[in-house]
């Protein structure tokens, strides 16, 4: 075991794993874990989460009354593996490391519940020691909307994530082609620009794996009844990782037109199985699917369909299409992302 300086990882947003925040706490969590040598981790948790990270490591549960109180554990460094947290410690002079995801409440909200948000994330800037944004577009977000004083915004890329389940055929597949997305089923996920295009698309359907009890998800049955394409969009819930799996590598393309991505984990998990992915041009989305996605540029069914139709034709012409979007997945690494959060902890501890 680790013996050194220790350092409290809030990864309290596992509670929603099936959440990016919850995959990020999950997969950074392990990898920083395998990689370590030098530190004493206790991770801040849920108690019905705990398990996700194992046994060999010190837990600190958080419930209302951490909340209120704040943490008693003695630490050198905090890392809150989200801005929004509403935990902290006790030790006032405890160094402190802030990951900041996105600024989509920029988008989400208006008048005071945006100025509310914009304070607590100056609020945690201010008190950071050092600020980690997920992708270049994050970073200049925070540059964009916050005071960071003399501060540098780390850029620390989320990893890939490795299959962990043997594929599973899920039971609903009753269909032989199909397009694929998932995520939390919202209206910044702008998954109804989708639907159209089965109207053009006549011989696929199209799957989106999720929280189907939404208001947006309802407003997605609406007008896909409205569109006549209601027998052929599947709204299935959430999915287990084999299925999710299996849903990935038999799909015609992956489809995520997402308006607010401060990443987007699901495009590299796409990429990693070799399909063609289909996204949007907005946010952090060029940067993780770089020159070997394809991008709708607008939102119009006709483009749409031409740059699906364009992209299926050039995956399917190009023999070493498939390995050129593996091979470009595989860039996107938890170990390197645990390598580099390592080296911020190493450098406030020796400061």
């Amino acid at each position: 075991m680790p013996v050194g300086k220790k350092l409290i990882l809030d990864t309290t947003k596992l509670k929603n794993i099936n959440s990016g925040l919850g995959q990020f706490c999950l997969h950074l969590g392990r990898a920083i874990q395998k990689a370590n040598q030098e530190f004493e981790f206790t991770y801040l948790i849920t108690p019905s989460t705990s398990h996700l990270l194992g046994e060999q490591v010190e837990y600190v549960y958080a419930n209302k009354w951490t909340r209120f109180l704040g943490i008693s554990s003695r630490a050198d460094v905090w890392h809150s593996f989200h801005h929004d947290s509403p935990y902290v410690s006790r030790k006032k002079t405890i160094k402190k490391i802030v990951t900041v995801h996105d600024l989509n409440f920029m988008i989400k909200y208006s008048g005071w519940k945006r100025n509310r948000e914009l304070y607590k994330l100056q609020r945690e800037i201010r008190q950071a020691d050092v600020v980690v944004a997920i992708s270049n577009f994050t970073r200049q977000e925070i540059l964009k909307h916050t005071d960071i004083g003399e501060k540098k915004i780390e850029v620390i890329y989320n990893g890939l994530n490795i299959p962990i389940e043997a594929e599973k055929r899920p039971a609903f597949v009753r269909f032989e082609k199909y397009f694929f997305s998932l995520g939390i089923i919202a209206a910044k996920k702008n998954f109804h620009v989708l639907l159209p295009l089965l109207k053009k698309f006549k011989n696929h359907s199209l799957v989106i794996a999720g929280n189907k009890d939404s208001r947006y998800a309802k407003r997605l049955m609406d007008e896909a009844r409205n569109l006549g394409i209601a027998d052929r969009l599947v709204l299935p819930g959430e999915v287990t990782e084999g299925e999710k799996l299996w849903l990935y590598r038999n799909c015609e393309a992956f489809l995520f037109p997402s308006l607010q991505e401060g990443f987007g984990l699901p495009v590299l998990e796409a990429m990693n199985e070799g399909r063609p992915v289909f996204c949007s041009n907005h946010t952090a989305l060029p940067e993780v699917g770089g020159t070997q996605a394809y991008y709708f540029t607008d939102f119009h069914p006709d483009n749409m369909a031409e740059v699906l139709n364009n992209g299926l034709a050039d995956y399917q012409s190009c023999p070493d299409k498939k390995m050129a979007i593996q091979d470009w997945a595989k860039k996107f690494s938890w170990e390197e992302a645990a390598k580099k959060y390592i080296e911020l902890y190493r450098r406030l501890t020796n400061s």
